[in-house]
């Protein structure tokens, strides 16, 4: 009961904070989402919502462990592990999360998901999404979950500027920064298959993915976001053309728009994008973000890396 009780305070506290980064958010590209407090507060209580039980869903089977980083292939398996690593743009240490197959063998090459969490949220939280290592195990994927510098870095999706309070100046920088240099040191210390390199992303990181595909076009083979928080100009996208974009969005969301996922979906249909757009009836938020790994990961196994040297769009 005890702890019942806690991940509903938690619940509450974050739909609340994420109210108040909507509304107070100084992006200038940021659209209005309007978002009723009281709602908010319902869709936390015992009665029923995402809200209510994204604490006990997302905290199972949440192992962790400090590792050395001097022992680079010393990993073990089949569980979710926390190693650090010195970000010298940042000046400082970090965590990351990290998951290999039960089946994983240093000798063998294997695809790789980079998974961006949301917001206020952390790697290890997204990692134990129900079934994603489940399936991870059985497709043999390695999972890498960057922290983005902090819980709110936004992955530069919203420009290079600072968050507030005691963030640094250039949060947005650093957490888009953050997650190219675990990438970088993931394939250092994995083998990893250059053309099967994806990009996950829920709310906070499916803006994340979306900035990230369209900054860094030559490296994801494909990309799925579920419920992505993305603003700003979607002609960007453009530059992304020829990645593959599996999309899923509840239409009752109340933090994540539909109407605007929406304008993604059709900018995508625009630029003839091969893309596979999920709307789920009557979903919310939060348990769309693990209710469709199954299609993620047919999606991605389906898609690897074009070859752009054969393409006449560069």
């Amino acid at each position: 009961m005890f702890e019942i009780l806690k991940f509903q305070k938690f619940a509450v506290a974050l739909a609340l904070l994420i109210l108040s980064v909507f509304a107070t958010g100084s992006y200038a590209q940021t659209p209005g989402i309007e978002l009723n407090e009281k709602r908010q507060t319902e869709e936390a209580s015992p009665a029923g919502g995402d809200r209510a039980k994204i604490g006990n869903a997302v905290g199972a089977d949440d192992r962790s462990q400090g590792l050395d980083e001097g022992k680079k292939l010393n990993f073990k398996t089949g569980e979710i592990v926390s190693p650090s690593y010195d970000f010298e743009m940042g000046k400082t240490k970090l965590s990351y999360g990290l998951y290999l197959p039960k089946s994983f063998d240093e000798s063998k090459t294997y695809p790789l998901i980079v998974v961006l969490h949301g917001l206020n949220s952390n790697p290890k939280q997204i990692l134990s999404y129900p079934n994603l290592t489940k399936y991870a195990d059985e497709k043999e994927y390695i999972l890498v979950a960057p922290m983005g510098y902090n819980e709110r870095g936004w992955y530069g999706s919203r420009g290079n500027g600072g968050g507030r309070g005691r963030d640094p100046n250039n949060l947005g920088e650093l957490s888009e920064q953050d997650v190219m240099e675990v990438l970088k040191l993931t394939r250092q210390n994995f083998k990893i298959n250059d053309d099967r390199i994806y990009l996950f992303g829920h709310s906070m990181g499916g803006g994340g993915s979306i900035h990230l595909a369209t900054k860094y076009p030559k490296v994801w083979a494909a990309i799925g976001v579920v419920a992505p928080a993305a603003y700003g100009d979607r002609s960007r996208l453009a530059a992304a053309r020829h990645i593959p974009f599996y999309v899923v969005q509840g239409d009752r969301d109340r933090l994540v728009s539909v109407q605007e996922t929406r304008k993604w979906v059709e900018k995508m249909e625009e630029l003839m994008m091969k893309h596979k757009y999920v709307e789920v009836k009557n979903g919310g938020h939060v348990f769309v973000a693990w209710q469709h790994f199954n299609g993620i990961f047919d999606f991605f196994a389906a898609n690897p890396k074009q070859d752009l040297s054969k393409s006449k769009d560069k």
